[in-house]
């Protein structure tokens, strides 16, 4: 097993995987969406980190930043290429993995199964623009209507 340092240890050093445009966002009447950086982001950092917004940015907290992460340190988002998102799905841990550069891998698919069998942490991914679940059925038909409702799945 790999070790895992404190949660209060890890710091997003210079990942800046979540202001390159994989997620979207509005910060300060700037858009940022897949293909749009956030026009703040500097070169391995944010250029207006004291006084960022707390929504998105401050709220923001990946799955490998997160308190308690189950994560090991080569998941950090920028060395993964796939960022996981913590989200909560009927009042329970779930993640959905968004490509930060890369789709997942089956490696990585792997161990995200091997850790939502254990946990009981279901996710969504998604591989060359089709989107999966895995999970108890009711996440995958939950997450399926969501889908054919055009709603977000988080």
């Amino acid at each position: 097993m790999i070790p895992l340092r404190a949660a209060a240890e890890r710091q997003c050093g210079t990942c800046t995987a979540c202001c390159d445009g994989w997620v979207k966002g509005t910060i300060e009447g700037h858009e940022m969406s897949p293909g749009r950086p956030c026009f703040f982001r500097g070169q391995g950092c944010c250029t207006i980190y004291d006084r960022r917004p707390v929504d998105p940015c401050r709220n923001f907290v990946c799955g490998w930043l997160q308190a308690g992460s189950p994560f090991p340190e080569e998941f950090r988002p920028d060395k993964l290429g796939v960022l996981i998102i913590p989200v909560r799905w009927r009042d329970q841990p779930a993640y959905v993995l968004r490509s930060a550069g890369r789709d997942p891998d089956e490696a990585l698919l792997l161990w995200m199964r091997e850790l939502s069998i254990r946990t009981a942490r279901p996710f969504i991914y998604e591989q060359r623009g089709e989107r999966f679940g895995f999970g108890p059925r009711e996440f995958q038909v939950e997450m399926l209507a969501k889908l054919e409702r055009d709603e977000r799945l988080w």
